[in-house]
């Protein structure tokens, strides 16, 4: 999990339709591509992504300031910021 890849328009669409209906599972499709962890659970994407601790820390507790921060960061860049 340590290359880190970006999400292609066929992924932002469906994280953009699927996000209010289920941020979690949406989230976790996404960070399983641009982790390349294909079976990876949410709490583990999170982990693997090396967020800042307080970042992590408000992923995990599924704050959705931090969930929608993450969404926004996904769609405009289509990968996770180093």
């Amino acid at each position: 999990m340590s290359e880190r890849r970006r999400l292609g328009k066929h992924a932002v669409e469906t994280l953009l339709t699927s996000y209010d209906a289920n941020p979690e599972a949406a989230l976790t499709l996404a960070l399983r591509v641009v982790l390349d962890a294909p079976a990876a659970e949410f709490d583990e994407l999170i982990t693997a992504a090396h967020f800042p601790a307080p970042r992590t820390q408000q992923l995990l507790a599924r704050d959705t300031a931090a969930l929608d921060q993450l969404v926004r960061e996904l769609n405009e860049v289509r990968t996770l910021a180093l």
